[in-house]
């Protein structure tokens, strides 16, 4: 159960039934054909829940033995969350000319399947089938109340919006794989992998209710829609490759790899708009008086609504073919160095037309890269190790990322960038492990990056807070440090070889990052550069766990600490100042007690704290800070029971 969900005024949209599939039908040409209402039903209970189960076998085939395997595992799991939430606005001087308080209450249903089938011949040939099936369903209802421009009336642009909205996501994926050792040196390997990804979201509907003289009123115009989109991405990936053993001795890793991989990907959207044009909208004197399926009917049609519709599209096709050959050599039992060289020919399109027809063109990215990496491991004793690791990547736009389509949220609008850059990524690492134990740990990290083009999001000087994507800045730099400590605090044992542990760690972490933003067109306030979006200078983890094992029992509970600092989460250009992500501090807490071989009990007390997560972003001249959103999550408690036999 959540803490602020249980007992809440929780709604759910219609048209989603219990295993989280939701009803996809278009009206198309019928501009009765919607099958959903507009009124969400109510929901008295929110109880969580999730069941799973899972099993395997090893069989022995022939007269060599051969191993033959199954695994596989279902799961169906229901969560609720409900949340009270802030939304505002303002232009670049902190004015606010969007302040609204709302609740929304969200269900996410949730199915999972995972098989395995693996044969191991003669312990030199191998052959593997893997499957996975994940269905994810988040259905939300929000009602948001306050001032915004959209209720343009005489009573201060107060009014209400209702958003529903269901994204129903598929994946599939489906991989072979096998390697034959051709001689004790010689192997062979070579996979294929078919993935495939349906997302949905179908019927998202937005109602605009504003105040007038006699009480509310529906909003006039275009402020009344439902919204069909989809978006199916079909991923095929393939990969060939040799390995030659350059030494017969088994504690040796040198060795030489030369292979070929592909991936070949096809992302197609369709979004179809049906705005209900309203021309005399009804009022009422009470909120709870308002019925928007009975006004929204073919009694009313033509007569005080109309109905219009427009369709976006666009395509992203993918490919990148490489080749890649890789050494790796021991020179003595502490010496190890990794060179490789791989090469990739990189082809991408971006074929639109979005924005009801306005914004219509095809772009491409055709890139050829020589991607070299270096890594040295070097063993100062059994306890000490120097790690050093230099590497050239890139990065490629995401599709919605390249793709000018406009999507409308509860705050923000975000809109692609056809015209997008890949980035290029200059890598170097340098680390430190220390192992005073075998179960023990503490290493130091040392990170430095130089992107060329990096790619941020950005608000756009436009009415209606406008998000989109820029290479911001001819290069940009991250550098930092990282911390990790795995402790031992005490181990001693007990009674029927039993054992009282007790463990802590702490991983944690410095990352600056500055990107000199110097085109005209975007360039941001702080002429001394941003921080990299959703990059955070300071996060740290720390655990602290308890073990008891006594006479077949165990009792393992854990404390988990974490912090998130305060990080960009978008670029200001134009006089808009940056939209910062605050920073969050969490704590969860896991106990397990293990009664026997065969029954388990757990609980879970997750988001103990229960902060805030907020954006903000200051204003020029004054610098005061606004809260342009505000929410908290609740806490979490679970209990399972688990059976293995």
């Amino acid at each position: 159960m959540n803490t602020q969900t249980l007992s809440s005024d929780f709604f759910q949209p219609d048209g989603v039934n219990l295993l989280g599939f939701a009803n996809r039908m278009e009206p198309g040409t019928d501009v009765w054909g919607f099958k959903n209402k507009l009124a969400p039903s109510a929901q008295n209970f929110q109880m969580d829940r999730s069941y799973n189960i899972a099993g395997g076998k090893k069989f022995y085939v022939g007269r060599q033995r051969d191993a033959l395997s199954f695994f596989a595992t279902v799961g169906h799991s229901v969560d609720y969350r409900y949340t009270d939430e802030i939304i505002r606005n303002t232009n670049t001087g902190g004015t606010i000319y969007k302040d609204l308080n709302g609740h929304k209450s969200t269900t996410n249903i949730s199915q999972l399947a995972l098989a395995n089938v693996d044969y191991d011949m003669h312990n030199r040939h191998h052959l593997s089938y893997n499957f996975m099936m994940v269905h994810s369903n988040v259905q939300s209802v929000g009602n948001y109340e306050g001032k915004d421009a959209t209720f343009s009336d005489d009573y201060g642009n107060l009014g209400m919006t209702h958003r529903q909205q269901v994204n129903d996501n598929l994946l599939l994926v489906n991989q072979i794989m096998t390697n034959w050792g051709l001689t004790d040196r010689l192997s062979v390997n070579a996979g294929a992998s078919y993935n495939m990804v349906r997302g949905y979201e179908p019927d998202r509907r937005i109602n605009q209710i504003t105040r007038n003289e006699t009480g509310y009123g529906l909003v006039g115009g275009n402020t009344q829609f439902r919204t069909f989109s989809s978006l199916t991405e079909n991923d095929l990936n393939l990969r060939a490759g040799v390995v030659y053993r350059l030494k017969d001795d088994w504690e040796e890793i040198s060795r030489l790899r030369f292979g070929y991989t592909g991936r070949i990907i096809n992302d197609d959207f369709k979004q179809t708009e049906y705005n209900m044009i309203t021309l005399n909208g009804p009022s009422f004197t009470s909120v709870d008086d308002i019925s928007l399926d009975d006004f929204y009917s073919a009694a009313h049609f033509n007569d005080r609504f109309t109905l219009d519709n427009a369709v976006d599209k666009y395509t992203v096709k993918k490919n990148i073919h490489s080749v890649y050959a890789e050494a790796v050599y021991q020179f003595t039992r502490h010496w190890v160095i990794n060179l490789g060289l791989k090469y990739d020919n990189v082809d991408m399109t971006v074929d639109y037309n979005v924005d009801k027809g306005n914004s219509k063109g095809k772009n491409n990215i055709r890139k050829n890269y020589f991607l070299p990496s270096l890594n040295m491991r070097y063993r100062l004793n059994d306890k000490n190790a120097l790690r050093l690791g230099l590497s050239k990547t890139y990065t490629l736009p995401q599709s919605k990322e390249i793709s000018p389509y406009r999507y409308v949220g509860v705050n923000f609008k975000s809109q692609g960038n056809a015209n997008l850059k890949p980035s290029d990524n200059y890598n170097i690492d340098l680390k430190w492990d220390f192992n005073p134990t075998s179960t023990e740990l503490i290493s130091v990290t040392a990170f430095y990056k130089m992107i060329k083009n990096p790619i941020s999001r950005i608000e756009t000087p436009s009415a209606g807070g406008f998000l989109s994507y820029e290479n911001v800045a001819d290069q940009a730099t991250v550098t930092g440090i990282e911390l990790e400590i795995r402790k031992k605090i005490f181990s001693r044992p007990t009674a029927n070889n039993g054992m009282n542990r007790l463990t802590a760690g702490l991983n944690g972490s410095y990352i600056y990052t500055n990107a000199k933003v110097n085109d005209p067109d975007i360039a941001a306030t702080d002429t001394d550069g941003s921080q990299l979006e959703g990059a955070a200078p300071w996060i740290a983890n720390f655990d602290l766990s308890h073990t008891y094992v006594s006479a077949g029992y165990s009792f393992t509970n854990t404390l988990v600490l974490g912090y998130v600092g305060e990080k960009v989460y978008t670029i200001g250009t134009q006089g808009f100042q940056d939209v910062m992500e605050e920073g969050v501090a969490t704590l969860d807490f896991v106990s397990q007690a293990k009664l026997g071989k065969h029954i388990a009990l757990t609980l879970k007390a997750r988001n103990l704290l229960n902060p805030s997560y907020q954006l903000s972003r200051k204003a020029n001249g004054s610098g005061q800070k606004v809260i342009l959103g505000d929410y908290k999550k609740g806490i979490n408690v679970s209990l399972g029971v688990s059976c293995t036999f």
